[in-house]
Parts: C-alpha cells; sequence; structure tokens
C-alpha cells in the first residue's frame, strides 16, 4: 500500500487550469480517466458573500447532467447564464476534466455581477418572439409558447432561492450543488430551427428579421467529407459559395468554381440537405458540390467563373 501511495504521489503533477486570460485555477493532474483527465481541485470559498458583491470563484460540479458531461468529454464549450434581480450570473464548465474524488464532478467557474442583476423574465429567442409579435404562430405553437415561460418563470424563481442560499453558506456542499444544479437545468430554448416552420423562417426574413442556417463540415475519412446545410437562405447560402471563404469551398480544391446568383424573389427561401464530397472519385469536389447546387430551386449559375477558394 505503501508503495502504491508513493507511486500515485509520483505521478502526480501541480499544474494550473486556465478558461481565458485571468481565469485560472491551480490543480493537481493525476492522470486520464478514459477521454477525460483527472484533477483534484481545492476549492477556496468565502464563508459567506456580502449582499450586492461581485462574486466568482473556481468549484467542483458533483453531478451535472449527463448531456454536459458528454460535451465536457468531447472537449466542446460549456457554459450558463440567468439573469436575476441579485445578479447576472455565469458558469463556465472547464473541458476535458474529471475532478477526484468520485468519477463525475467537473470544474466549473462561478461568477456573478451584482450591477448587471435585474428583475426580467426569460426571454424566447428573438427569432420566436418576433414570429409571435407578428402573430405568425399556430394555435399548438402559442400554446407550448405559454408552457415554456410557466417552466421558465418557476426556474427562475428556484434559482433566486438557491442563490439567495448559496450567499449564505457558500461553502455548503448541499448548498452549492442545489445552486449548480438549478443553474444547469433552465428550460430548453424554442430554437427557429426546429420551432418554427420553413414557411415561418422564410416570413421572418421578408420581413426583416436577420435568420441564418447552419452550415457544418464534417471529417468522414481522408477521401471523404460530410457538407450538412440546415435551414440556410438562398443568399447566405451563395455569398458562402461566392466568397470563398465558408465550408462550403474551404475544403475544395484551389481550382475555379462556378458563380451562383439568387433568382427574382428567392433570396429568402432555405434549403436543407446533406452531402458527402468524395476525393477518390473522377469527378472535382467543386464540380461535386457545385452540382448540387445548380440542383436548388431558386439558383442558376452565370457570369465569369470565381478564382480558386483563398487559403
Amino acid at each position: 500500500m505503501t508503495l502504491l501511495l508513493l507511486a500515485l504521489l509520483g505521478a502526480a503533477s501541480t499544474d494550473v487550469v486556465c478558461l481565458e486570460a485571468g481565469v485560472c485555477t491551480p490543480v493537481t493532474r493525476l492522470g486520464r480517466d478514459g477521454a477525460m483527465e483527472r484533477v483534484r481541485h481545492t476549492e477556496r470559498l468565502p464563508a459567506h458573500i456580502e449582499p450586492g458583491a461581485a462574486f466568482a470563484a473556481w468549484m467542483t460540479w458533483s453531478s451535472p447532467p449527463e448531456a454536459v458531461r458528454r460535451r465536457v468529454e468531447q472537449r466542446q464549450p460549456v457554459q450558463f447564464r440567468a439573469v436575476i434581480p441579485a445578479a447576472s450570473l455565469r458558469l463556465v464548465v472547464a473541458p476535458g476534466l474529471v475532478t477526484d474524488p468520485g468519477d463525475s464532478g467537473v470544474l466549473t467557474f462561478l461568477s456573478a455581477d451584482p450591477l448587471a442583476g435585474r428583475a426580467e423574465p426569460v426571454a424566447l429567442s428573438e427569432p420566436v418572439a418576433g414570429a409571435e409579435s407578428l402573430e405568425l404562430l399556430t394555435a399548438t405553437q402559442r400554446t407550448e409558447v405559454k408552457h415554456w415561460r410557466t417552466a421558465a418563470a418557476a426556474w427562475q424563481t428556484r434559482l433566486e432561492s438557491a442563490w439567495t442560499a448559496f450567499v449564505r453558506t457558500p461553502r455548503t456542499a448541499a448548498v452549492r450543488a442545489k445552486l449548480l444544479d438549478t443553474l444547469g437545468s433552465e428550460p430548453a430554448p424554442l430554437l427557429p430551427g426546429t420551432f418554427l416552420t420553413e414557411e415561418q423562417r422564410t416570413e421572418l426574413r421578408r420581413r426583416g428579421h436577420a435568420l441564418e442556417g447552419r452550415i457544418v463540415v464534417e471529417d468522414l475519412s481522408p477521401d471523404r467529407y460530410r457538407l450538412r446545410v440546415e435551414a440556410v437562405p438562398l443568399d447566405q447560402l451563395v455569398e458562402d459559395w461566392n466568397s470563398g471563404l465558408h465550408g462550403l469551398v474551404g475544403r475544395l480544391e484551389r481550382v475555379p468554381r462556378p458563380r451562383f446568383h439568387v433568382r427574382q424573389g428567392h433570396r429568402h427561401d432555405e434549403v436543407t440537405f446533406t452531402l458527402d464530397v468524395r476525393s477518390d472519385v473522377d469527378e472535382t469536389r467543386v464540380s461535386q458540390v457545385a452540382r448540387r447546387l445548380a440542383e436548388i430551386p431558386g439558383l442558376e449559375a452565370g457570369g465569369a467563373d470565381l478564382p480558386p477558394p483563398g487559403l
């Protein structure tokens, strides 16, 4: 047992973890636990927090939701924000780390700005709020919005209570866990890409709302990648292709490519498609993507070819 303890102590190393410049904390690195790195962290919390005082501290979130753990394991950013009358709260989770002891805790940084606190309800996303104000929502959608607002108000009340208890005794593990669990359980937002219909999104763009889609490039193998175009308006699609600065062309050959235009009356229309682009076939990658764009109603090729994409 003594030899094992000495070996473990010898394997441990002191280091720091930083989320951004100036937001760092010392840790002891203990080795890897699968895809995660295990660290030991000593919390340095005050006995209480003065009302109206700014607050910032590192602490362990002992039982985060499984979705949070997956994103931490994948080293994706995880951040939660909330505003209550007492303060504006921000919780950031360190990527790729699991805390010791136990196998479920993650390392977090919690900050509170009392000057930014306000008594306002949780807001809908701007596109959904815009669709509501323009009376574009269906009866079913209006009911869903009502239920979401009720759940958001109840969550905000629970968060206010959890914060009040935390400022009194921040060193109490159960109080701390209650605050982090509550802060991380905000009702899922009503996202325009799933909550609104294509027709509603198109009408919002026609009414002046900026509502972009998403373009994602996913590597599948050394000679193949997948292009995912999700609810992208045609003007955004053409701008990305013609500019040569987005994933649509960023992985293509450095050869000229056709120029595309949006036909009159179609700039706010949107398109969704998935395309596997290959480099082990006779057709060039530029041609594969251009051929798919040419199939989209509302788009047309024309004019001088565009120069090769920039590096």
